[in-house]
Formats: structure tokens, C-alpha cells, sequence
């Protein structure tokens, strides 16, 4: 995870003890684990995932992207992962938006005042997920998201919001995009159909 989230990396090496709180963004969670329909028949599906920041692939972190992709889609209880020979797939590419070089003057700025001096640094994921099903057909759909991270002494960016970390707050953020993704796919006549012997699942 310390390949995900970075900002207060420069703080802690200048103090070793100013803390840092990360914030989950409330403006982008849609959907909860009680919006997905049932199904008589779970998807046998393959999955795959790829993790970038600023667009180039991070190849470190696509494990910890695969373990948050696959708990969340067991969790809604339609999919079952598959590690091959599945009617379908689900690609999840996670692409980390992030200004190092503001986020490095941030925690430098804070760690000369020792924190006094508090400061925000955000993470922006750009979410794209690629479905196809057993007849080929392949739908893609793109989401946003982002954390927020305060270094210091500075006030939560949202009125009554919950501190995490920033490992918790990465799973968290995938999790809800998963969860949007699924209710979207299930308006749309995906992911939703009662297995029967003359159409089976879509």
C-alpha cells in the first residue's frame, strides 16, 4: 500500500511523528450491498486487473487491487471469481491521478512547521472497468473517485467525516466503484438474470 498512497512520505521523514488522517470522499458512493438484486445462478467469472498512477502501469500493486476486486464482487453474492475457463470477465483498471511533486511540497511545507502549519493532499482514481459476456458482447463503463489527506494540523475536508487509513480507504474506494458498477450493470439487463434452460444467465 505505500506504493498507492505517498503524500506524507516527505512529512515523515522529515519528523517521523506528525500523523496523517485520510478521508474517503463522500460525493461518489452510489450504491450499497442492498441495491444489488439476487440471483438464482452466481457468474462464473474471470478476472483481471491492472493498477496505474498517472497512467502507467504499477505492476507492484495489482495484487492488492485483484484481493479488494474479488472480495467485493464475492460479497454481493452474483459473481463467483474464476481464475480461467469462465463465460465471462470482468477487467477493473484502476488509474491513480496524483500530482507527486504538489504532494511532496505539501508535506515538506508542513514538516518545517512541525505540523502547526497543516495541509490537503488529494488522490484522484479514474476507474474503468471492461465486462464481456459469453456471447462477446463487452460493455465498459468509467467511474471516478478520490481521497483526501490531511498532514498535521489542518481540519477534515467534510463536515462529520470518519478518518481511515490509507490501505482501508484505497479498499473502500474500490468497493463502492464495484458496487456502482454492479447496480448500473443490473438496470441495464446484466448480471441480474434468473438462470433458466432456455436462456441462462446474461
Amino acid at each position: 500500500m505505500k506504493k498507492i498512497i505517498i503524500l506524507a512520505l516527505p512529512l515523515m521523514v522529515l519528523t517521523g511523528c506528525i500523523s496523517s488522517k485520510t478521508y474517503i470522499d463522500p460525493n461518489f458512493e452510489k450504491a450499497t450491498y442492498e441495491d444489488v438484486k439476487s440471483v438464482a445462478k452466481k457468474y462464473d467469472t474471470q478476472i483481471f486487473v491492472e493498477f496505474q498512477r498517472n497512467g502507467e502501469t504499477l505492476e507492484a500493486v495489482n495484487k492488492e487491487v485483484l484481493n479488494h476486486v474479488e472480495r467485493t464482487l464475492r460479497a454481493t453474492s452474483i459473481v463467483t471469481p474464476s481464475q480461467g475457463g469462465a463465460d465471462y470477465s470482468i477487467k477493473v483498471i484502476v488509474n491513480n491521478i496524483a500530482d507527486i511533486g504538489e504532494a511532496a511540497a505539501k508535506g515538506f511545507g508542513t514538516g518545517l512547521t512541525f505540523g502547526a502549519a497543516g495541509s490537503t493532499v488529494t488522490d484522484y482514481y479514474e476507474v474503468k472497468i471492461e465486462y464481456t459476456d459469453k456471447s462477446g458482447i463487452n460493455l465498459t463503463k468509467d467511474y471516478k473517485h478520490a481521497l483526501h489527506t490531511t498532514i498535521g494540523n489542518e481540519d477534515a475536508p467534510f463536515e462529520g467525516a470518519i478518518p481511515t487509513t490509507p490501505a482501508d480507504g484505497f479498499g473502500t474506494v474500490v468497493e463502492q466503484v464495484l458496487l456502482n458498477f454492479v447496480v448500473e450493470m443490473q438496470k441495464e439487463g446484466k448480471l441480474s438474470l434468473i438462470a433458466s434452460p432456455f436462456y441462462g444467465n446474461s
